[in-house]
């Protein structure tokens, strides 16, 4: 049997491949946490809209209806009828 004395040069090699690919696969697991951070982050983003959405759409409704616009301006706004008299309650 033959022993070497001489660097093993075979090994080095296999250790620096090994740890390319280790870094290689550390940096890929880092970036996907990173993605699935941002992509949770912007489904809650969504959700937010999609709801504040919703409730616009329901106002918006609500204001094609006549009455509804009625009530807004005599209550909201303190408007009234020709010749009608406004009466609001004491605090």
């Amino acid at each position: 049997m033959k022993k070497h004395k001489g660097f093993n040069w075979f090994a080095l090699m296999m250790f620096v491949v090994l740890a390319y690919f280790g870094t290689v696969l550390t940096s890929q697991q880092l970036h996907l946490s990173h993605v699935a951070e941002n992509q949770r982050i912007a489904d809650k983003k969504l959700e937010t809209a999609q709801a504040e959405n919703a409730a616009l759409r329901q106002q918006y409704a609500e204001l094609q209806n006549l009455d509804n616009i009625e009530k807004i301006a005599r209550e909201d706004l303190g408007l009234a009828k020709k010749d009608e008299i406004p009466y609001q309650m004491a605090r």
